[in-house]
């Protein structure tokens, strides 16, 4: 990450220990959360008002005379919320899981929490974290809080009843005239003294002003705040020009802030005041900024060498060639200590303000001066976004195909012809094709490029050893073999480590994973968590395994039969349901006590790492990069069809820890599928199989299929349809079970709302009920059903837009108006197994 490599940097210029590095490297990452694995060429995640480029980090060094500068890192864990309020949600758990981490207390910051983090908030930020980098890997840590939350008309009074909570009732009173209320910091953890600090605006600020603004006792003389006022700001050059001008310069673009800082609730005063100059707006470039830090370094005794070196560690771009890199400079007195200089750095890690030229303007006449009003700060004379998000795909539409408009009769023939089997169907006479969301989804532009890329050597070609690193690196597994997609590396693999009579047990085995235990003479035993029963329930982790059911299988008399358990993340037997990460841990030690693996059917393994982030306990603060590495290492290996979240149409693979079983795989794999290095795929299709499984991961990716999901299931309950609920990202299921009760089990309702959904608005469905699952006598009498009748809308994907998913809406209220008048079907022919693939049927 950008700004994790520029922490590291950092540490080294400022003493600390490449021990130190890595760790506070590690923080950082963990508490930028899914925006740490952003590219860089994708626009900011929002409109963050921590930086002019909206990068969520600034960096800050502390000098003081004969000693190395001490390092900060200023952070926005919420940044990448889709709203201002979900960001305070999010900046508000991170604070409290660094609490926990160090063992601090948060009790300040509880005593605030419904002041500064209202339902709906104002303001331009939420609330901001910045650490003190110490050696030993422990920081110390401030929280930023917003006093314009409710409303920047009530800024002024949130910060006077922070302070009386906090029992400082004479600290409003001691602080200065002011043209609003732009932050309130607390300290937490290991300070000496915990200090509240109350930041100010002054609009229009002259040198003679700013040396009368500290109210902290024994604090520094009027002149030496003016001389560094006039030093940063540039001040001692500039003449008056202008009629009406003032004969003193004056911060007319951005304002200057100042800090109070509060350490005892008796005297009632300041202990502490910083004076802050934004030197980015009133110099020409960053060689004039750094000219003026180093004159004002020298003048209070300090090295400015670090700062140089700070500079180049992070950035190398020259001086000359932007501005903003030194955005403050700060003189700061705290009482006791000697006067200590802070000079803020910028990570540009989004984009590099333009050198100004001519030179900025740096006064403003005394007519047109702002009056004193509260509020939050003036940041910028460009617009800043509040952090409420838009819903937009984070792309855009290069290449279009047509598709197929046919008439009601056209659909009724087709249905006949096809023996009401909608697998059957040609392609060109369905309009949405919702039948599954495995190889169907839009490549990328850099997946194109990828592929252009393919060598098609048959052995050893450069293809498999970037497929091979992209996919090592994320699952953390030594073995990787490729197949052509997924059931082929489930017959490789159940092949290779299962024995005629062996049981496979799983949360939910998917129709191919079944068919191929069962090929090999074994027994595929589902054991879901008793929560999937409830479809109605919001429970977020019903993909989960029974643990206690699995317990009982291990440890029971077939417990010796018991060859693997296979965790399908997400369940998409189960509903496209998540697994969660505890559900995964506890289940694999589980495997480890008995010497049973435990493998992954990692199909949509990114998509369940969303969700996992999303409601998870302590994993709401991690990318789902982190979370998917969590839990492929908790695996014993894995097997995946990399046509769902490899985003490819054709490919898949076999990751494995254990060298024994993959080199059988290897064996087979060679003997039915190709060489090692290619399992049946193109070079082309693994260098596109490498660039998805970057892809899948990135947050903006997983966010947009989270909401186009959330979307249709808005419009499919607004029809009257029921769904399982929650909806996951892969599909919706409908319960046809539900919406069609004068259907029975043995005459297939899902396949009966299939068929509707076809027939009504051209559009392809897969039914996951009675006629999937369900098992009937040689007179039709049914002998197993399914626990419930569901049809499967599984969501390509970045194929269509919502209009396309309204159009679905609008057939199920259709449908569901008339749903009474809706029949049943009966087979007419099957296959033994897998037979909702091949079946033919006819109207009961």
């Amino acid at each position: 990450m950008f700004t994790t490599k520029q922490l590291r940097r950092l540490c080294a210029v400022a003493g600390l220990d490449r021990s130190d590095a890595d760790t506070y490297a590690s923080v950082l990452a963990e508490y930028l959360g899914a925006v740490a694995e952003r590219p860089l060429d994708l626009p900011p995640p929002s409109g963050s008002f921590l930086s002019d480029d909206h990068t969520p980090v600034e960096f800050s060094l502390a000098f003081l005379p004969g000693t190395a500068p001490s390092l900060r890192v200023l952070l926005e864990p919420g940044c990448g919320a889709g709203s201002l309020a979900e960001n305070g949600r999010i900046g508000l758990r991170a604070l409290r899981s660094m609490t926990r981490r160090w063992g601090f207390a948060s009790d300040r910051l509880d005593l605030l929490e419904d002041l500064f983090f209202p339902s709906s908030p104002h303001g331009p930020l939420a609330v901001w974290c910045a650490l003190e980098l110490r050696p030993g890997g422990v920081p110390r840590l401030k929280a930023y809080l917003n006093p314009a939350a409710s409303g920047p008309e009530r800024a002024a009074g949130t910060v006077r009843e922070a302070l009386e909570r906090l029992g400082h009732r004479e600290a409003f009173a001691a602080l200065p005239p002011a043209d609003g209320y732009p932050f309130l910091a607390l300290d937490l953890g290991d300070w000496e003294a915990p200090r509240v600090k109350v930041y100010l605006r002054h609009d229009g600020l002259a040198a003679s002003e700013a040396g009368g603004l500290s109210r902290a006792d024994s604090g520094p003389a009027p002149g030496t705040v003016a001389d560094f006022f006039r030093t940063a700001a540039g001040a001692d050059g500039w003449t008056p020009s202008g009629p009406g001008t003032e004969q003193e310069m004056r911060l007319g673009r951005r304002p200057a802030l100042t800090c109070h800082s509060f350490t005892e609730t008796t005297t009632g005063l300041p202990s502490g005041f910083t004076l802050h100059v934004p030197v980015r707006d009133y110099v020409r470039d960053d060689a004039e900024a750094h000219a003026r830090a180093v004159a004002v370094l020298g003048r209070h005794g300090m090295d400015a060498t670090p700062l140089t070196r700070a500079l180049a560690a992070v950035t190398g771009r020259r001086p000359e060639d932007g501005t903003g890199l030194i955005a403050y400079l700060a003189l700061v007195h705290e009482r006791g200590r000697p006067l200590r200089v802070t000079a803020y750095v910028s990570s540009e890690a989004y984009g590099v303000r333009p050198p100004a030229d001519p030179a900025p303007p740096r006064t403003v006449p005394s007519a047109h001066r702002r009056a004193p009003a509260s509020g939050t700060a003036q940041q910028s004379q460009q617009p800043i976004q509040t952090g409420a998000g838009i819903t937009v795909e984070p792309y855009r539409i290069k290449v279009v195909e047509p598709i197929p408009i046919t008439t009601r009769e056209q659909r009724e023939e087709a249905l006949k012809r096809v023996h009401y089997n909608v697998f059957d169907l040609r392609a060109d006479e369905v309009t949405i094709d919702l039948l599954s969301d495995s190889g169907t989804g839009a490549l990328s532009a850099a997946q194109m490029a990828a592929g252009m890329e393919g060598d098609e050597s048959y052995a050893g070609s450069r293809s498999f050893y970037r497929f091979r690193e992209t996919v090592a690196e994320l699952t953390g597994y030594p073995h990787i073999l490729p197949a052509h997609q997924g059931r082929a590396a489930e017959r490789i693999l159940f092949s290779s480590l299962l024995e005629p009579g062996s049981i496979v047990l799983s949360n939910t085995h998917f129709d191919t994973t079944r068919a191929n235990v069962e090929l090999a003479g074994c027994q595929a035993r589902d054991l879901p968590c008793p929560q999937a029963r409830d479809l109605d329930s919001e429970e977020p982790f019903k993909g989960n395994i029974d643990l206690e059911a699995l317990r009982r299988e291990l440890e029971g008399p077939d417990g010796p039969k018991v060859a693997a358990v296979v965790m399908t993340i997400t369940n998409n037997g189960g509903g496209g349901q998540p697994v969660s990460m505890e559900n995964l841990r506890q289940a694999a030690d589980l495997c480890r006590r008995h010497g049973v693996p435990l493998l992954l059917d990692a199909a949509r393994f990114a998509e369940n790492a969303w969700l996992v982030t999303r409601h998870e306990a302590g994993y709401q603060d991690r990318t789902p990069r982190q979370v998917a590495e969590e839990a492929f290492r908790l695996a014993d290996g894995c097997m995946m069809s990399a046509k769902k979240d490899g985003i490819v149409h054709i490919g898949g693979f076999i990751g494995l820890k254990d060298p024994e079983l993959a080199e059988k795989c290897e064996r087979l794999l060679i003997a039915t599928e190709g060489f090692a290095t290619y399992g049946g795929l193109a070079g082309r299709d693994l260098d596109m199989m490498a660039q998805g499984l970057l892809e899948v991961t990135e947050p903006s990716y997983l966010a947009e299929r989270a909401d186009i999901a959330a979307h249709l299931a808005r419009r499919v309950r607004g029809a009257g349809v029921d769904i399982l609920e929650p909806p996951g990202l892969h599909a919706l299921y409908l319960n046809a079970g539900r919406l069609f009760p004068h259907i029975p089990a043995h005459h297939y309702p899902g396949h009966a709302l299939s068929c509707q959904l076809y027939l009504e608005g051209g559009i392809r469905s897969a039914e996951l009920g009675s006629l999937y699952l369900g098992e009937e006598d040689e007179d039709g009498n049914p002998v197993k059903s399914a626990p419930f009748e569901l049809v499967r809308l599984a969501l390509p994907r970045r194929v269509y837009t919502r209009s396309h998913y309204d159009h679905i809406g609008r057939t199920l209220e259709s449908i569901a108006k008339k749903a009474e008048s809706v029949g049943g079907f009966k087979i007419v022919e099957q296959s033994p197994i897998l037979r909702h693939f091949r079946v033919k049927l006819q109207p009961a």
